[in-house]
């Protein structure tokens, strides 16, 4: 966990976004992302997302979040949110 938030990692997707470990397994079950690989070491996971495009997530460190990103915790559910653009708040 990061801090006193729910959050077991964050990933830095080669699409410019952020995610946290909760947006990855939420997108995976939902089927929105499909596993291609894994490297845990350091840790990436390479996904294909709906549209067939591959997705590379790379695991960062909080501290290296840029200013703009927030986190922002509701129950067990952890997400990356763009604070540059406030009417587009959270990706859903």
């Amino acid at each position: 966990m990061i801090g006193d938030a729910p959050i077991d990692g964050l990933y830095a997707g080669s699409n410019g976004h952020y995610y946290t470990d909760w947006e990855v397994t939420r997108n995976l079950r939902r089927g929105t992302w499909r596993r291609c690989i894994r490297q845990r070491e350091p840790d990436r996971r390479l996904v294909e997302t709906t549209e067939g495009g591959l997705l590379m997530l790379t695991a960062i460190e909080p501290t290296s979040l840029p200013t703009w990103v927030e986190i922002r915790v509701a129950g067990d559910a952890a997400r990356v949110v763009d604070t540059r653009y406030p009417s587009l708040e959270t990706r859903r």
